[in-house]
Order: structure tokens, then sequence, then C-alpha cells
């Protein structure tokens, strides 16, 4: 039997730490990049950062990714019973994952579920690189955590669900000591309208209206 070589098991989740030789033991921990670098997940890079570009969480691994991005387009209904569609508006972007933390790797479960917590409450961009793609202007919505005898009670396998935050244009208006003095800004399409001829025939039958000022009640017919 010591002639049988051991096959060549990589440490992947679900394979034991099994004693190969008397040099130690193959470890399946997935947490092979140390910060400032991403997590090394089966050779490709997973992060959650801050706009800095720094670490805002670092997870002993991810377990599983969700993307979910959607259009909603309106209708409204027309004679016969039909209906009309116009307009496409882009929602913003979902992002939910699973992460496990077992307070032997780069941050303890306390600091791990501080951080959670801090990000929860607080209005701060986060972004989720993956090998596909990154995704920016997240915030946290969302967070639950469980412990499961089956996969390790001492460890935590946490849900986070991020939400995408589109930012808005900053108004362009001029700053002013009071609101009466500001200067008007058309935000969007004026399409001027010229009076009836009714509403001429109103104006112009009054005195002094050719001003279009204030009238002197006196001087109406």
């Amino acid at each position: 039997m010591s002639l049988i070589p051991y096959p060549n098991v990589p440490p992947l989740p679900g394979v034991p730490a099994i004693n190969r030789n008397s040099a130690g033991y193959v470890g399946a921990d997935l947490n092979t990049a140390a910060p400032p670098l991403p997590n090394n997940l089966f050779g490709t890079k997973w992060a959650i950062t801050d706009a800095s570009g720094n670490l805002a969480l670092v997870p002993d691994s991810f377990v599983n990714f969700e993307y979910k991005n959607e259009r909603k387009i309106p209708n409204y209904p027309v004679e016969g019973g039909s209906f009309s569609n116009y307009n496409k508006v882009a929602m913003p972007f979902d992002c939910r994952c699973v992460v496990t933390c077992s307070g032997n790797g780069s941050m303890s479960k306390q600091r791990f579920l501080a951080a959670i917590q801090n990000y929860l409450d607080s209005l701060i961009l986060l972004t989720i690189s993956t090998p596909d793609a990154s995704y920016p202007n997240l915030n946290l919505v969302h967070v639950d955590y469980r412990r499961e005898a089956r996969q390790g009670v001492t460890l935590l396998l946490v849900q986070l669900w991020f939400q995408e935050i589109r930012i808005a244009q900053k108004s362009t208006a001029p700053n002013t000591a009071e609101p009466s003095g500001s200067a008007t800004v058309n935000t969007g399409q004026v399409s001027p309208v010229p009076p009836s001829a009714a509403q001429n025939k109103n104006v112009l039958g009054q005195k002094d209206a050719i001003n279009f000022g204030v009238i002197n009640p006196s001087s109406w017919d």
C-alpha cells in the first residue's frame, strides 16, 4: 500500500484536510490572498471595496453571487380595449452574495459583523469586483447570517444584498442670499403658447392694460 501514490487533490470546498505526509496537512482555506489584494477564489479575484479601492469587507470566501437588472416599460389604455407602450426606464440593479467568515482569516467574526452593520446603517458606496465584471455605486440594504451544524457551527454564512445608487446631477443655479434673488432656471422643455383671441379681447378691453401692470379698478369701463 505504501507504493500507491496519493492523488493530486486541490484544496477546494468540501475536500477535507488529510494528512498527506509528515510535512503537514493540505489546507482547504480559500483565502489565499491577503489584504490589500482581493480574495482569490479558484484562481479568480473577488472583492468588496470602497470608493478608494480599499477592501471594505474581507470574508473567507464567496459562496454565492447573484446579479439582477431589469427595465420597466410603462403602458396606458387606449380606445377599443387596447393599450400602448411608451418610454423605457432603467431600474437600479441588485447584487446579492453569500460570504463566509470563520474568524480565523483577515477579520474576526466580531469585526466582520461590526463592519457589515456600519455599512448597513451608512450611505457609503461600495464596489463588488468579480472575474466577469465590477459593479460600482452599491449600498448595502439587507443583511442576514446564520450558523449551521453541517457546515461548521463556528462558521458564519452571511447573505448581503446591495442596490445600485444613481448619482443625481448637482444643481447649477447660482447661490443667492435670498430665494427671491435666484434666477429662473429651466430644467425641461418650454413650449410657449400664444394667447387666444378671447384672452386678447379681455386684456385689450381694459384701460391701461397695454402696460400689463397693476390696473386701477376705477379706470375700468
